[in-house]
């Protein structure tokens, strides 16, 4: 199976909408979300897909502003997950932001989502805060931390 990680273009935003809700049901965004989203200045997307099919494996889209980057969203499909598809896209993005001039990276995670919390640690995130009933989930909510990274060099 080979794979390439490349920037996002207008024609994949119905494939990564449809990832995007695969990956957060409960906070699907569609085509035109995306869209807009990327339309912020300093927002990029890129996404890992398989090349003999072109499907989109995985997806994040980020912001990266002055001394400061931000993961919007990061997603990968369900049969593709534990593969390092996270981890290459996240440090794709690391490289990208210290070549733009960024220190530090931060996202948010839902408290209930511990593979996520396992591969930001695993990737140099340290929780820095909380945002108390952030996430919405079937009639609950769950609170969404808050990690932060340095970037070295």
């Amino acid at each position: 199976m080979t794979r390439r990680l490349r920037p996002v273009d207008a024609v994949d935003l119905g494939g990564l909408a449809r990832l995007h809700a695969q990956c957060f049901p409960d906070d699907r965004w569609d085509a035109a979300a995306l869209a807009e989203l990327l339309a912020m200045r300093g927002a990029s997307g890129h996404l890992i897909e398989e090349t003999a099919d072109g499907q989109p494996l995985g997806l994040i889209l980020d912001l990266i502003l002055a001394e400061h980057a931000e993961v919007l969203t990061l997603g990968v499909a369900s049969a593709a997950r534990r593969s390092g598809i996270a981890r290459a896209m996240l440090d794709d993005l690391f490289r990208r932001a210290r070549l733009a001039g960024a220190r530090s990276v931060g996202l948010e995670a839902a408290a209930d989502n511990l593979a996520a919390r396992r591969l930001y640690e695993a990737c140099g995130f340290s929780q820095t805060g909380q945002r108390p009933d952030y996430y919405r989930r079937a009639g609950a909510t769950v609170d969404a931390l808050v990690f932060r990274r340095t970037l070295l060099g």
